[in-house]
């Protein structure tokens, strides 16, 4: 009975222990990298996250691809030892995954304490290690026929609001390999010690992990010499953007405003303005959560019978933000979408109701408390708002959306009305004859 089945725990008695508050905690090396810690009183699993402050928007032109490279050669380094990496972490059980967006990429994996040591020097190893491209893999891309992309909506909305910066250009799918110079220069200059992050979530103190850490990085010397590159900020743009596609059988129309970065003191009423909007793709009998009386829903898709789609924008990043609404049907519509898209954005600097404001505040932070049930998401989202907050603002969030009051929020609304230099969209079929901007500030302020 005293057998300890591996898996479960590492405690060598029939002890409860008691439950507690995680211990949170961060420190910087002297090489740059922060370390990140949550100590837990179950030992059942922990994770590791190595994040880098790079991401889609860091490609330079020629590099594009580079994310995606490393997504497919995640447990490659060199052209013999993919099937050993992959066994490595198989024996252990542990999963491995690497994931990125616009502005990060992520490396983690879960694992049982037992197999620490093993699992951290996989993982050091196939995140600090300049990677090449195998052979076979540009081979079979070679005789692949990938279909041309063509540009989505969200990309087409970041188009439109900051022009030709890198973040506007950042392809989410772009399934394509770059020349093996480009691939190599991308992790030297945008995956340093500069801009990143080592988290673990699990019961060892903050001061063990430092310590193995420590110990673990003389083995990557090489991977200190490489040097950050300098990165640019986005301006929000003010026009009129008309994106024709005649590959699409819809439009899709959108008013964009200038909206929060991570950091600023509007970015909860934001988040809390864009669950009021909500999103409705599809009719749905609802239920407890669903957004059936979110605005988007009521007002304009089941109202209005040529909105096919509509959806309130809320792209938040480190260094800008985008706010506004979008509305979809056929371009047959176009005039009725324009007129439905700006008189629901006027309606929102209107008074609201308490019940509506609270509906928005209780879905927004419902939906933060369950993206943060499990230790691994946890300690995902603890490490990147380190990043794109310059603190780990996770404790915070709640407080954050329940400090919003009803008068703040349709004050900021009506100071976008009628103070900020708007962006209006079109993109699809028949995007001929759109409005002015006289025209579109006209409509709104009136």
């Amino acid at each position: 009975m005293n057998k300890i089945l591996r898996g479960f725990s590492t405690v060598k008695s029939m002890k409860f222990i008691k439950d507690k508050q995680p211990l949170i905690k961060i420190s910087e090396l002297p090489s740059g990298i922060k370390i990140f810690t949550e100590q837990t009183a179950f030992p059942f699993a922990s994770d590791i996250g190595i994040c880098f402050k790079a991401g889609l928007r860091n490609e330079l032109p020629s590099e594009t691809g580079s994310l995606f490279s490393l997504n497919q050669h995640m447990y490659h380094i060199s052209e013999n030892d993919c099937l050993e990496n992959f066994e490595q972490t198989l024996r252990t059980g542990c999963m491995l995954d690497q994931t990125y967006d616009s502005e990060l990429s992520y490396w983690k994996c879960q694992f049982i304490q037992e197999d620490f040591d093993m699992i951290v020097d996989v993982l050091l190893k196939l995140a600090l290690t300049t990677k090449r491209i195998a052979k076979e893999t540009r081979d079979q891309f070679n005789k692949m026929s990938i279909p041309q992309e063509r540009m989505t909506v969200d990309e087409a909305i970041k188009k439109a609001a900051f022009g030709t910066h890198p973040l506007a250009n950042a392809k989410t799918s772009a399934q394509i390999l770059p020349k093996q110079e480009d691939f190599s220069r991308f992790q030297e200059q945008m995956l340093t010690s500069q801009n990143m992050i080592i988290g673990y979530a699990g019961v060892w103190s903050h001061e063990q992990f430092r310590e193995y850490i420590e110990k673990k990085l003389v083995n990557h010397q090489q991977f200190f010499q490489r040097q950050l590159r300098k990165q640019t900020s986005p301006e929000f743009l003010s026009q009129i953007c008309a994106l024709n596609d005649d590959q699409n059988d819809s439009i899709d129309i959108a008013l964009l405003f200038k909206g929060n970065k991570w950091s600023d003191i509007n970015m909860p009423t934001q988040y809390i303005l864009n669950q009021i909007l909500g999103s409705s793709s599809s009719w749905s009998t609802g239920g407890p959560g669903k957004g059936m009386r979110s605005r988007t829903t009521l007002n304009l898709m089941q109202s209005i019978q040529s909105v096919e789609e509509a959806s309130g924008i809320s792209q938040v990043f480190s260094d800008a933000g985008i706010l506004g609404l979008r509305v979809q049907g056929p371009p047959t519509s176009k005039q009725e979408l324009y007129s439905c898209l700006i008189d629901e954005f006027r309606k929102l600097g209107q008074p609201m109701s308490d019940e509506e404001f609270l509906r928005g505040k209780n879905i927004a932070i419902t939906l933060i408390n369950l993206n943060l049930e499990r230790q691994a998401d946890r300690l995902e989202e603890q490490i990147k708002t380190t990043f794109l907050m310059g603190q780990n603002a996770v404790p915070l969030y709640e407080s954050l959306i329940q400090n919003v009051t009803k008068e703040q929020l349709q004050d900021y609304v009506k100071n976008l009305i009628n103070n900020a230099e708007p962006t209006l969209l079109y993109y699809g079929k028949n995007v001929q004859e759109v409005p002015t901007m006289q025209q579109v500030k006209r409509n709104l302020r009136k």
